[in-house]
């Protein structure tokens, strides 16, 4: 028996908490190497130099000092934001570097010619830049180059030119980022969807490489979904559904987007140092938000019979799982994989992890619901117990529950099944001629 389409009777009303990042949490981590040059050419690493990030769109400063190794790390730069860096050591010429964006660039190092361990303040370089400036991002020291030095400076110059070009309009809106995160989040926080989606993408055409632009979009695009497949299913709008269905398979995508962007960003924050806990958690704790909000995503999508990649979202789903170590949220989880290997067409998985889930814990709901259809849609069907099954989740629920109206309609669908089956038994074995009374031909 093919039983009816089950994964279309899905909640008629969905809940969903805003979570938003704010621009305050947003940071990345500088980190680089500082040498001093020897007599016989080698240069050796550099321990207590000084490292100053100064920061030109607006007043701020940031410091780092290098360890034995000569490696220096600040984990608390401002996503946001243009810095000139400046390193000074004892008996070192001072070094610096402007117009550096750190996202962009995290790591940066130091080669430093011998001189008398002087310092340069912000004021100072500023007033070198105007006698001279270098190109943007170019290492540059107190005094004249060597060749040597000039050579290397003339690469990284060409190098600088290079992504300053494709970077142009992300250069230009730099300062005007924080007031687009913002303004966006302003405007979700009123309910104003559309607008926030406009800021968002403002954000993302300035600078794509930003996982918060992308997530906060996906916040709006499901929430916005949310309230739309709610007033659709009062109202019966079969159009207004396939709308809120257009905003969550837009939100999947742009979760998807968002965890690209964090672990490239995580990778370059990462190389050639260890992993130092962040302002506002570490980067371990704001991947599972990201990883947290793509799985309800994608939970909400398959509960709306959404158009998504299964697969993908059955592996983003128990990829969180795997991560997520509060056993509330693991649970919610694990319920909804279960929809997803369901709508996925994978049956006998989607019931054996409803199982699972209800045997550790007897009264989760959306478990019961689950293997009910599941039951119900198995190859060969097993009605009995799926009935059972959903007759039990509808004791066992309150009355606004969501999914209740849908298991009542699917247990008096399956009894009027197991009914009609046990009717046809019934025929038959009256069509069928009693054991030693056959007619004679």
């Amino acid at each position: 028996m093919r039983f009816r389409n089950f994964s279309q009777l899905a909640v008629a009303a969905l809940l969903f908490v805003a979570c938003v990042s704010t621009a305050s949490a947003q940071v990345v981590t500088a980190s680089g190497k500082v040498t001093l040059k020897q007599a016989d050419g080698t240069t050796v690493p550099v321990k207590d130099a000084a490292v100053k990030f100064y920061r030109t769109d607006i007043k701020q400063e940031l410091n780092a000092k290098t360890d034995k190794g000569g490696r220096y790390v600040n984990a608390g730069i401002p996503l946001i934001g243009t810095f000139t860096i400046a390193v000074s050591a004892p008996g070192a010429r001072p070094s610096y570097i402007t117009d550096v964006r750190i996202s962009a660039r995290p790591e940066n190092d130091f080669v430093l010619d011998p001189g008398d361990g002087s310092a340069l303040t912000l004021a100072q370089i500023k007033t070198a830049m105007a006698a001279g400036p270098a190109a943007a991002g170019t290492p540059r020291a107190g005094g004249a180059l060597s060749a040597e030095d000039k050579k290397k400076m003339a690469e990284q110059q060409a190098e600088i030119a290079r992504i300053e070009a494709g970077n142009a309009k992300i250069v230009e809106l730099n300062t005007k980022l924080p007031e687009i995160l913002k303004s966006g989040n302003d405007a979700f926080t009123a309910k104003k969807y559309d607008e926030a989606l406009t800021f968002y993408d403002q954000g993302i055409v300035a600078d794509p490489t930003q996982a918060v632009f992308h997530s906060n979009k996906a916040t709006v695009l499901r929430a916005r979904g949310v309230d739309r497949y709610n007033v659709a299913v009062k109202a019966k709008d079969t159009p207004g559904k396939e709308a809120a269905r257009a905003d969550f398979k837009m939100a999947a995508e742009e979760n998807e987007k968002a965890i690209a962007a964090h672990r490239e960003n995580a990778a370059k924050r990462q190389q050639g140092t260890a992993t130092t806990p962040t302002a506002g958690g570490t980067p371990q704790n704001e991947e599972l938000g990201y990883m947290e909000q793509r799985a309800e995503t994608y939970r909400i999508a398959l509960q709306t019979s959404t158009q998504v990649d299964t697969e993908a979202a059955i592996k983003a789903i128990q990829e969180y799982i795997a991560a997520e170590s509060d056993p509330a949220k693991k649970n919610k989880s694990q319920a909804g994989l279960g929809d997803a290997l369901f709508i996925g067409g994978r049956i006998d998985e989607a019931v054996a992890k409803f199982r699972e889930i209800l045997a550790s814990n007897p009264g989760n709901l959306d478990a019961m619901f689950g293997l009910g259809i599941a039951l119900a849609a198995a190859n060969p069907p097993q009605i009995a117990e799926a009935r059972d099954m959903l007759q039990q989740f509808v004791s066992k629920s309150p009355e606004n529950y969501a999914r209740k109206p849908d298991a009542v309609e699917m247990v008096k669908y399956l009894d009027e099944t197991l009914k009609s089956s046990a009717s046809n038994k019934d025929e038959d074995s009256k069509k069928k001629p009693a054991s030693g009374n056959r007619r004679r031909p």
